[in-house]
């Protein structure tokens, strides 16, 4: 281990090049801070030994140099036995270990000591620096991995999506129709989610407003049911998991698509879409129309599927459905409650 030693007593240098050599070290000597400076520029030392007292400086003017010089060298200062403040400052400007500078022969094994401490400390941080990048490396390749995976679900969905649109065409009762319209819908609310996810910063969460957003746009503009029917939404930042976001995307398809279909039979109208905070530090996705309004006790008006997934999507968020208008006497309002 190459070890660059600035100080200007020569005869003590010497003297440090064969004791620490005992112990594997080669001594590189710089008599002088400028010296020093250029060797330590030039050429790779695994450690420096630094005096402190030079003629017109001290080795605090080599710490606050080699600052500038980015290398995370490890440098031991030496002092005189009454430089406490000196040791003090020394640590502070950037050096690993001081070492007391004494007559007595306690001075060099403590400095071999000193020595092997500081660069076993530099190989753990070293070490540590490493692994921290892998690790970074590591995160980034799997969030690379994990957004291409969820483009490819939603570039694949959209397909499955665009298939059922096919079948659509050629199905000759309205029935079926109708039925693979509202699988295309639920499909297209999962395909969301996935793209959501594709285009996010955070491969982990799903911004509800702008997952949502584009959903009701491609609801009403892909549904044979949107005519005549305007939906208007009022959204909040709320963020959540993906699980969470594609059930609350199925429960808003069933629930617009339930408007579109029997709110307004026979005249245009509006359906109002808001996700909100609550007071109490909940979550509130509400769909809301002014039509004809519907009778819970008499049953759900088509197949129940619809009501079915609603059901069981609420179920899943552990959330809870809210019916009612607060007395208005027409339409239709459900909320989802959840934390």
């Amino acid at each position: 281990m190459r070890i660059l030693y600035v100080d200007d007593d020569p005869a003590l240098a010497r003297l440090a090049a064969r004791v620490l050599a005992r112990s594997d070290f080669e001594v590189v000597h710089a008599p002088s801070i400028a010296t020093g400076l250029e060797m330590f520029t030039a050429e790779e030392f695994g450690a420096v030994v630094l005096d402190h007292y030079f003629e017109n400086q001290t080795g605090l003017n080599f710490l606050e140099a080699i600052a500038e010089i980015g290398k995370a060298t490890p440098v031991l200062y030496v002092t005189g036995s009454s430089d406490a403040d000196v040791a003090i400052r020394a640590l502070k400007g950037g050096a690993a270990d001081y070492v007391v500078k004494t007559a007595t022969d306690d001075f060099f094994p403590l400095l071999v000591s000193a020595l092997e401490q500081a660069l076993e400390n530099a190989r753990l941080r070293r070490e540590k620096e490493e692994a921290d990048r892998q690790l970074v490396v590591a995160k980034e390749r799997a969030e690379l991995l994990l957004a291409e995976m969820n483009h490819r679900i939603a570039n694949s969905l959209s397909l499955v999506s665009a298939m059922i649109r096919m079948q659509m065409q050629i199905a000759r009762s309205d029935e079926t129709k109708t039925a693979l319209d509202e699988t295309q819908n639920r499909i297209t609310a999962i395909a969301g989610v996935h793209r959501s996810l594709y285009t996010s910063g955070d491969v982990g969460e799903v911004h509800l407003d702008v997952y949502l957003r584009p959903l009701l746009a491609e609801l009403h503009s892909t549904s044979s049911l949107s005519r005549g029917i305007v939906v208007q939404s009022d959204l909040c930042r709320i963020s959540t998991t993906a699980d969470r976001a594609v059930a609350l995307g199925v429960i808003l398809t069933e629930l617009v698509t339930n408007a579109m279909k029997y709110a307004y039979p026979d005249a245009e109208g509006e359906v109002r879409v808001v996700l909100r905070k609550t007071e109490d530090g909940g979550n509130v996705l509400s769909v809301e129309d002014d039509g004809v309004g519907f009778d819970r006790a008499s049953g759900p008006k088509g197949t129940g599927l619809g009501t079915r997934l609603i059901n069981a999507m609420t179920t899943t968020l552990g959330a809870e459905l809210v019916y009612g208008r607060n007395g208005k006497p027409t339409g239709t309002y459900v909320a989802v409650r959840w934390r």
